[in-house]
């Protein structure tokens, strides 16, 4: 008896072992499918939060570059010459005339010297242009000898 054969008689005696096999096979199926789906909804949900998140780190970067300027704008105006020279002579300071001004000199001290640009190299054939003697042809004479009057090439 063949293997078919043996099947198929076991199916007659059985019937449920069909049953089983196909339930088997279909819940397979489903699981496969619910596993699949499973992940699906996992990346989805990781991608949405991830897309929330620059979102809000995108507002949160708009409200800093805004307060970054509003206090860079108050900076400019309590610095501006305007209101500091008025804040210093609300203080009681008062602008420095040439006899007010002191200047020290202290022993030892030397200043640095004065910043000198250093002179390119000299050139050593003065400022010929560096050929090789070989070179004694120009391009129009070699051209003259090779396409000249006469039209030959010897």
């Amino acid at each position: 008896m063949g293997v078919r054969a043996k099947r198929t008689h076991a199916s007659r005696q059985a019937p449920w072992r069909l049953q089983v096999r196909w339930t088997g096979k279909t819940m397979l199926v489903v699981i496969v499918v619910l596993v699949v789906s499973g992940v699906y909804l996992a990346v989805n949900a990781r991608l949405a939060r991830a897309g929330r998140d620059v979102l809000s780190l995108e507002a949160r970067r708009t409200e800093l570059l805004r307060t970054t300027s509003e206090l860079n704008a108050e900076l400019a105006s309590r610095t501006a010459p305007e209101t500091m020279m008025a804040k210093a002579v609300a203080l009681g300071f008062q602008p420095a005339q040439g006899d007010d001004v002191l200047f020290l000199t202290i022993d030892g001290y030397v200043p640095p010297s004065d910043f000198v640009a250093p002179r390119p190299p000299a050139e050593p054939d003065g400022g010929q242009a560096m050929l090789s003697p070989a070179y004694t042809e120009t391009l129009g004479d070699w051209l003259m000898r090779w396409f000249g009057p006469s039209g030959d090439s010897s």
